[in-house]
């Protein structure tokens, strides 16, 4: 009986130690944010303002701020992986939770075709003679990665933090070397006028445009909450991992918009790759190559991001009794193998129907599913548990929520078409539909 308990001890010790430290959450936070688009952004975050685009990038840093602290609020109420899945199904039960859980998990879903299909791009265009095996690359990625992923989490871990830090190095070398560069561009003219409105353009829809560009270039904050399970002390740490990682990107970006507009000026409206061009004109013509591989490794950090998130994603509202319990099923590597397959057979299919292109751009909508929610949660979380004693709280009351819903009614008023808006009318409903199918005769949870 004692070396069972010996065993059980070991397996669950060993467990723990492949769980993230604080570093490896916020690495795996950045990895889930930073991509392709700050490489290729540049141009049109400048085009409405001009270097008065700065501006707004430290203002919509600030309202992503205000999102991800109401992230990092809610989850010091939890230790288990779902994210707002899980902070809306606390805050107000089984239905909401369901819904936002399930398109949460659609629209990840959508999110890495999106992103296979970009590495398969960005590859082709580093190796022309790939040309024509886009499909194939993008479906062996998803497949390869699925596979790793149920190899168990160390695996995972270990890829994740590999990449993220491979893809970083060309970032920081960007942003460090750019420094040097900034006042040359001010001395250039390259920052005056500061502020060029494009023709045609009112400043609040300047504003508003531009604004929604660089938020699109924050998405990604939200998955770390997805897998707090994985994560050591997670009550304590995903507060800090969150903000971290947040602080961290807001800087990056900054620093590469800062330094594409000393390099180019206006040329970055001439430019297709801008950030690779600038790179060449301070290193000379190795930089674009340095920056093409880390545009290239930067989006396969996130698609390395996304298999391991997504999967978790659907096992959690499994596990919560939402879902069919087959689908949090886990191997002997304690890895959600069915909602691995799960997860990579729907990508795939995306992959090969060609359509995800234009599903990839409802994903921004249906985002907002989860963030005003999770903002909604930690005022009534606070209600619910007045006691509790949290790692991380956030002060003047409700009032950083209450902007945080403000600021994502306003992108969506600001930046969301109208089919956008209906397409995310229609996944609620068909969302509530499924859930009446599968839960319907269940009791809601209090």
């Amino acid at each position: 009986m004692s070396s069972e308990v010996e065993n059980v001890n070991a397996v669950e010790s060993e467990s723990e130690k492949a769980k993230f430290s604080l570093g490896g959450a916020t690495l795996y936070g950045i990895n889930a944010v930073v991509g392709s688009g700050i490489f290729l952004l540049p141009a049109t975050i400048y085009q409405d303002l001009g270097p008065a685009s700065l501006l707004a990038m430290i203002f919509d840093a600030v309202l992503v701020l205000l999102l991800a602290v109401c992230f990092a609020e809610v989850s010091c109420y939890f230790d288990k992986n779902g994210g707002a899945f899980q902070y809306s199904k606390a805050a107000f039960g089984d239905f909401v939770g369901f819904i936002v859980g399930l398109l949460g998990w659609f629209v990840t879903i959508i999110a890495w075709s999106a992103m296979a299909a970009g590495f398969a791009k960005l590859l082709i265009m580093a190796f022309p003679s790939l040309k024509g095996t886009n499909t194939f690359i993008s479906i062996a990625l998803v497949v390869l990665l699925s596979v790793i992923n149920s190899t168990g989490l160390k695996s995972s871990k270990i890829f994740t933090i590999t990449v993220t830090i491979a893809k970083l190095i060309p970032i920081f070398a960007f942003v460090f070397i750019a420094i040097f560069f900034i006042k040359g561009g001010f001395d250039k003219g390259n920052f005056t006028p500061f502020l060029q409105l494009k023709d045609g353009m009112t400043l609040p829809k300047a504003l508003g445009s531009t604004s929604m560009t660089i938020f699109y270039a924050f998405i990604g904050f939200e998955a770390l909450p997805v897998v707090a399970g994985e994560i050591k002390d997670a009550k304590k740490n995903m507060p800090r991992a969150i903000l971290g990682s947040i602080s961290v990107v807001s800087i990056l970006y900054f620093m590469i918009i800062a330094g594409t507009i000393a390099m180019l000026g206006v040329g970055i409206l001439e430019s297709g790759a801008p950030v690779q061009d600038a790179f060449g004109q301070m290193v000379g013509p190795w930089g674009k190559w340095i920056i093409s591989v880390g545009a290239l490794i930067s989006i396969l950090g996130l698609n390395v991001g996304d298999s391991m998130m997504i999967p978790r994603y659907g096992a959690s509202i499994a596990d919560e009794g939402l879902l069919p319990k087959v689908v949090s099923k886990k191997n002997s590597k304690e890895a959600p193998y069915i909602a691995i397959i799960i997860s990579c057979v729907l990508t795939s299919l995306l992959l090969l129907t060609g359509s995800f292109e234009q599903l990839a751009e409802l994903s921004v909508v249906f985002r907002f599913i989860q963030y005003i929610p999770t903002a909604l949660a930690v005022i009534f979380m606070r209600k619910k548990n007045p006691n509790a004693k949290t790692a991380f709280k956030l002060p003047f009351g409700p009032v950083i929520p209450s902007l945080a819903i403000i600021v994502s009614v306003w992108m969506l008023y600001m930046g969301a078409d109208t089919k956008s808006l209906v397409a995310g009318g229609i996944g609620i409903l068909v969302a509530a539909a499924f859930y009446f199918l599968l839960n319907g005769g269940k009791k809601q949870a209090s």
